[in-house]
């Protein structure tokens, strides 16, 4: 009795310290999951990133298994590993930077299965002994959640199902006009943009956020579509070939935009030629009566529009350019924007459709969103809206959140807040709009570009090149990216300063206090950094 009582003791005081550092690691790993939209294939490249193994705990929870497969005295040392990381979840809760998914029916799955697994830990202590219990229960705060992904799967399929079959009755009912977008870049700002102008005449509905995967195109189409809908506005993301086709199996499409292509997700579509085939598929899906447009500002995209024009078929194929400097093109592209005066406040610019010549003021921040209104105007144009319609849409634009959101703060600090997402075209426009801010210095807070493949060293040496001059400081959260920018940035390295996400505020802190500054938040940061930042 004496030995019973004797194992219940040290059984409750392990299992109570194991305890908060497990349920906060199957968070962690869920989260994460989640983040990476339970795809094994974009888990497994985030896992193979130092930044990856950093956000995960990898190299800790690496340790705690060396120390239970080699240490004979484990239960001092296993303890003090797991008091750790109960301090440090301690921390994190205080400082509300402690991750956690958004709570779906999935996930409270996921989070069962995780429940089973630390119930068979603690059966494992009675029959295994403590040690191999450890064992076999960090090996289930790593599996579980991959294990309850994959027995959902089928749950998941099935509702799909079900949620693409109302999705179609409910477009077979109404019949709106299906406007389809997709690219590397500016696929949610276009679709802003496009329902934007539409809307100034006619019953728009569009997608929500960048909710641009099956399940939230069917949701978003049960949700917005309604009697009366003349326009449905569909943003199409992709990360692999066959994606976009499936997506507008569901919508059917009669006008296809191609925003742009880039190296965007080009470790997980293989090569920059299926990114140009993956997002074709979308022109490729349109009937015989439909309209593509292309962004001619592109080189990618204008290949994709030869290609259309070599097409054997009846579509109506318009391009768009909107930048400095014209390009020859063999085909004249059917408008341009022309920027002429550009101001940190916005852009006036010169339009050029068919015979006339306008001239416009936008309020957007940055040149490369001019790309993305010149879609949205042609595409007015082509269902009779007016120039006093169009003009009246310009000057009222709302950038989507995170999207070149431009505010000011305490001690005179301007933010402009670009931390929706991030991709090369839109990191050079940002710092290009950084230049016309004078009087301040200059802070850009990254956490780089990721899933570029091949490219990724390439073109962050390219973006530490151009910081070199017109930078003052650069903090980075990533420092899969350090010697990429280290190497664009040469003689001015002391601008780099890498930054480890728990003890990023220090740093904020001193750019708050000092004041006088403009901070450039480009790409997705931790809330705890970017929230330092809200008014």
């Amino acid at each position: 009795m004496a030995d019973f009582n004797a194992f219940v003791i040290i059984f409750l005081i392990i299992f109570i310290i194991w305890l908060p550092q497990a349920i906060y690691q199957i968070l962690v790993w869920s989260y994460w999951w989640q983040v990476k939209e339970y795809r094994l294939d974009r888990f497994w490249i985030f896992l193979k990133t130092a930044d990856g193994r950093q956000k995960l705990g990898l190299n800790i929870i690496i340790l705690k298994f060396i120390v239970l497969v080699f240490s004979f005295i484990y239960i001092p040392i296993s303890l003090l590993l797991f008091f750790y990381q109960d301090l440090i979840l301690i921390k994190d809760l205080f400082q509300k930077r402690a991750r956690k998914p958004v709570i779906t029916k999935r996930i409270n799955k996921i989070y069962i299965t995780g429940f089973f697994g630390i119930v068979l830990t603690i059966f494992a202590f009675y029959f295994l002994g403590f040690r191999r219990a450890l064992l076999l229960g960090e090996f289930a705060l790593i599996l579980t959640p991959y294990v309850g992904i994959l027995w959902t799967i089928p749950i998941v399929k099935r509702v799909k199902k079900e949620e693409i079959q109302k999705a179609k009755a409910v477009l077979s009912k109404i019949k709106p006009t299906v406007i389809g977008i997709t690219g590397s870049y500016g696929k949610t700002t276009t679709k802003e943009f496009v329902a934007h102008l539409l809307s100034q005449k006619f019953i728009t509905a569009k997608t929500e956020g960048s909710e641009n995967t099956e399940f939230g195109i069917a949701r978003k189409t049960q949700k917005n579509v309604f009697n009366g809908t003349k326009f449905f506005v569909v943003e199409m993301g992709a990360y692999k070939k066959d994606e976009i086709r499936k997506l507008a199996d569901i919508v059917n499409p009669s006008i296809g935009i191609i925003t742009g292509i880039e190296e965007q997700h080009l470790s997980l579509f293989g090569s920059l030629q299926d990114i140009k085939d993956a997002k074709y598929e979308l022109i490729e899906s349109l009937p015989k009566e439909g309209i593509a447009l292309f962004n001619l500002t592109n080189e990618y995209c204008r290949g994709l529009y030869q290609k259309a024009r070599q097409a054997n078929n009846s579509w109506k194929i318009l391009g768009y350019y909107a930048g400095q400097k014209r390009i020859n093109f063999n085909e004249k592209p059917d408008i341009v924007l022309t920027p002429e005066k550009i101001s940190s406040a916005g852009c006036e610019f010169e339009l050029e459709y068919e015979n006339e010549n306008k001239r416009f003021y936008a309020p957007i921040k940055g040149l490369h969103l001019l790309q993305n209104l010149a879609a949205a105007i042609l595409v007015a144009r082509q269902f009779g809206l007016s120039w006093k319609m169009i003009k009246r849409g310009i000057e009222t634009l709302v950038m989507p959140e995170g999207t070149m959101n431009v505010y000011r703060i305490k001690n005179n600090v301007l933010v402009i807040d670009d931390s929706r997402n991030s991709n090369p075209s839109a990191f050079s426009s940002a710092l290009d709009y950084l230049s016309l801010i004078e009087g301040k210095k200059k802070v850009v807070i990254t956490n780089g570009i990721i899933e570029l493949g091949d490219s990724s060293d390439y073109i962050h040496f390219r973006l530490g090149k151009e910081m070199k001059h017109s930078i003052d400081k650069i903090l980075l959260t990533n420092k899969d990216f350090y010697e990429s920018f280290k190497k664009g940035l040469g003689k001015y390295i002391y601008k780099l300063v890498l930054i480890d996400e728990r003890f990023a505020l220090k740093n904020i802190e001193k750019i708050l206090t000092e004041g006088n500054c403009v901070v450039l938040l480009e790409g997705r940061l931790p809330s705890l950094l970017t929230q330092k930042f809200k008014n």
